[in-house]
């Protein structure tokens, strides 16, 4: 059993449901010892941006406040972090970490959506751009690994849900990227929203990239990736993951970050 979840929404994302309190009552019945509430992050827009995937930037005080009080009033039946997750935008960067220095942020987990600003002709699992799919996944995520901002990278295959076919530029990304988490110390999520969701051939988690993820040793973590309560129940889902990567032999790290 797992007792540890770093990969929480909330309703602020426009596409998850449930009030904050069920998520957290809904982690303690399930044996939860601790989460992260890690709702897709608000940035600044450009003017081709719409947002509709995240909260507002107008949300986030209403969010980390809410978040702090239940943080208090459960502090007895389980611990909460508070996060967002983000992805790699170079251009805002600092915007990120004043705001993780202003709000005081525990975790920031690395959700490489979108390249360069969101868009759907950007957006990673389905990306229009194929000849430079890996070239551009490859280098967002190195340089968000590198900036130390991240500690944490949720469905680190999300890429996969853009191919045709597995080939050796595939692999050699997955490889490159995977030593770079082993080397910087930060845990590769195997995502079980992409199991709730698995409508595609090729979607994550992808079983070759996680035979990679084996060879080379991550740490890895199973993400629940909660858009709604209920998601905390599905145990199925949880032991399924985990006897998978058992069979792979990796042993799912469950120790607190």
């Amino acid at each position: 059993m797992i007792t540890t979840n770093y990969h929480v929404h909330t309703h602020r994302c426009n596409h998850a449901e449930g009030r904050d309190r069920d998520y957290v009552e809904a982690a303690i019945a399930a044996g939860f010892s601790e989460i992260a509430f890690t709702d897709h992050s608000p940035w600044p827009l450009h003017p081709y941006e719409n947002g509709m995937i995240r909260m507002k930037l107008a949300l986030l005080p209403d969010y980390v406040n809410s978040l702090r009080q239940l943080k208090e009033e459960y502090k007895d039946k389980i611990s909460i972090k508070i996060g967002l997750e983000c992805e790699y935008f170079a251009d805002r960067m600092e915007w990120l970490k004043d705001t993780i220095r202003k709000y005081d942020l525990e975790l920031i987990i690395l959700g490489n959506h979108f390249h360069e600003y969101e868009h759907h002709t950007r957006y990673f699992g389905s990306y229009k751009d194929k000849k430079n799919l890996l070239r551009d996944y490859t280098a967002d995520t190195l340089a968000a690994i590198e900036s130390g901002v991240y500690g944490y990278f949720a469905h680190p295959d999300i890429f996969v849900r853009s191919l045709t076919q597995w080939t050796q530029e595939a692999e050699n990304a997955s490889r490159m990227i995977l030593e770079s988490c082993k080397e910087h110390h930060i845990p590769v999520e195997y995502n079980l929203g992409g199991v709730r969701s698995r409508f595609f051939e090729f979607t994550y988690p992808y079983p070759r990239f996680w035979e990679i993820a084996a060879e080379v040793g991550n740490d890895v973590r199973i993400g629940i990736d909660a858009h709604s309560p209920m998601d905390f129940h599905d145990k199925k889902s949880i032991d399924d993951a985990v006897s998978f990567l058992n069979s792979l032999g990796i042993i799912v790290d469950d120790k607190r970050i």
